[in-house]
């Protein structure tokens, strides 16, 4: 067995930017070491900037 660490968030979707930096925040609070930190933020960085991407792409169709 593998024991894992889970973080469980309610998002109140009326106040999405701020659940969401919230949940960012809490996420990185729990990882050990800045590398860590660095990765998940690089990672939605990449994921961010594709949705956007897809977004204006669509706008402009």
């Amino acid at each position: 067995m593998k024991a894992r660490a889970l973080l469980e968030c309610t998002i109140d979707t009326a106040n999405p930017a701020a659940e969401l930096s919230a949940t960012i925040s809490a996420v990185l609070a729990v990882l050990p070491t800045e590398g860590q930190r660095l990765s998940v933020l690089r990672s939605l960085d990449d994921e961010i900037g594709r949705a956007l991407a897809d977004y204006e792409t669509e706008g402009a169709a």
